[in-house]
């Protein structure tokens, strides 16, 4: 049968309110310690000791020594000690109170009588006398205190600031062996501001100042008069305007134009519309600005197309078609025909007499008389010929000021003329002009 090794053993260890156990076999109290990843700080104190013989019938104890930051006017000091009161802590480190000190024990004061009794903090702080020179408008005074701050001195010396008050440097200044502080006593202004009247106190004379201690609050537009920088003496109005601004919105109409487009598919005078217009939108900005709700001023702000106007398509035809008519004279092919309003004329109708320069001249140089007819250019191709029913084939190689439009004026000899009202139709013959020639949509 194969032998037993030693049995192992629990051995309970207090670390101050703590319990810890841990089981095997160790022949020192250090050894236990070690084992359970315990360190100890320089006046730790271990009971028994770590070189005493471990014994699982006898508990381990540590008391901890405790760590006491000391603040002083020479600067801050950390110790740690074994002592559990203040008295029994300064007498170890022999440390004297300074004359004239006071001892705060973490931040609460404590007399030199009860040190012994008092438990021993986290921090001791010694504060020694300070001399401060408060000055309060012609009042000049001094005075010596333990106060920490600006606030306690002035209320431990009796003096009382109001809200509005203006201490410098500010109450919660920790006061340093010497210092001097300024009391600025609130002065009396006016302000009229959101439609009312009212009386404040403040410790400066500044405008903004004064508005910001009364908690009154410029919005990004407004403006005081006398200006926000400006200085004002006590008693003196200061007057706040509110600024605000709107944006107003006008919708004009934007016309909308007519567009057309040469349709190969359609035969020469056909016109199709190809779609309706209809008007956009123009929305145009003004920026309106009121002073404490007044109306003082107008300006644009900038216009944007809410809306884009769509164009209205009318397509017209720019196949020509070849066709005949029968005439006394024939057959003739033409390309287009007009209905036309019809006059006639003569050489002396039109306005010169015979011997005169120029008579009987028409503008492509031709004499005029039966077979020239006037027209306007462009609307039939000048130069060219054309068929008009009960008149015959012409050449249109005349022009005048009135001849305007869908408008012939039929030339005839002065012993061959005959007088023309009314409309016709008329027949343009071939062949037909280059495209840039024709006016495709006629007046």
């Amino acid at each position: 049968m194969a032998g037993c090794g030693p049995a192992e053993m629990t051995y309970t260890i207090f670390d101050g309110s703590t319990t810890m156990t841990i089981t095997g076999r160790f022949t020192t109290v250090g050894e236990v310690l070690a084992a359970n990843g315990i360190t100890l700080g320089p006046k730790d104190i271990v009971t028994p000791g770590v070189a005493a013989a471990a014994e699982p019938e006898i508990p381990i104890t540590l008391d901890r020594a405790t760590t006491v930051i000391v603040i002083d006017l020479d600067g801050v000091a950390t110790h740690v000690t074994q002592e559990v009161t203040i008295g029994g802590f300064l007498d170890e480190i022999d440390l004297e109170i300074p004359p004239g000190a006071r001892v705060l024990a973490d931040g609460q004061p404590v007399s030199p009588e009860s040190m012994d009794q008092i438990p021993l903090p986290a921090q001791i702080v010694f504060d020694p006398y300070k001399t401060l020179i408060i000055t309060e408008g012609e009042d000049r005074r001094s005075w010596r205190t333990t106060a920490l701050t600006v606030g306690e001195a002035l209320l431990e010396a009796g003096i009382t600031v109001g809200a509005l008050d203006t201490i410098i440097p500010p109450p919660e200044t920790i006061l340093p062996p010497r210092l001097d502080i300024e009391i600025k006593r609130a002065a009396p202004y006016v302000v009229h501001a959101d439609g009312r009247t009212v009386e404040i106190a403040a410790g400066s004379a500044n405008v903004a100042e004064i508005l910001t201690a009364n908690g009154i609050v410029l919005g990004a537009l407004d403006y005081t008069r006398p200006p926000a920088g400006s200085t004002v003496r006590p008693g003196d109005m200061i007057e706040v305007v509110r600024v605000t601004e709107s944006i107003e919105v006008e919708d004009i109409a934007l016309p909308f134009e007519t567009v057309y487009e040469a349709a190969p598919d359609l035969e020469i005078d056909t016109i199709v519309p190809a779609g309706a217009g209809s008007p956009g939108i123009l929305q145009q900005r003004t920026r309106v600005r009121y002073e404490n709700g007044v109306e003082v001023s107008r300006a644009p702000d900038g216009e944007i197309v809410a809306v884009a106007p769509v164009n209205a398509v009318i397509r017209y035809g720019t196949n020509i078609v070849m066709r005949t008519i029968d005439t006394p004279s024939g057959p003739v092919e033409y390309w287009r025909k007009v209905n036309m309003r019809v006059t006639s004329y003569t050489a002396t109708s039109a306005g010169k007499k015979p011997g005169e320069p120029g008579y009987g001249i028409t503008a492509s140089g031709v004499q005029a008389g039966t077979g020239v007819v006037a027209v306007d250019p462009t609307v039939v191709p000048f130069k060219t010929y054309v068929y008009v029913p009960g008149y015959g084939v012409a050449f249109a190689g005349d022009t005048g000021g009135g001849i305007k439009g869908r408008f012939i004026d039929l030339g005839y000899d002065e012993d061959e003329y005959q007088s023309w009202r009314g409309y016709v139709d008329v027949y343009f013959l071939g062949p037909p002009p280059a495209p840039d020639k024709i006016r495709w949509i006629l007046p």
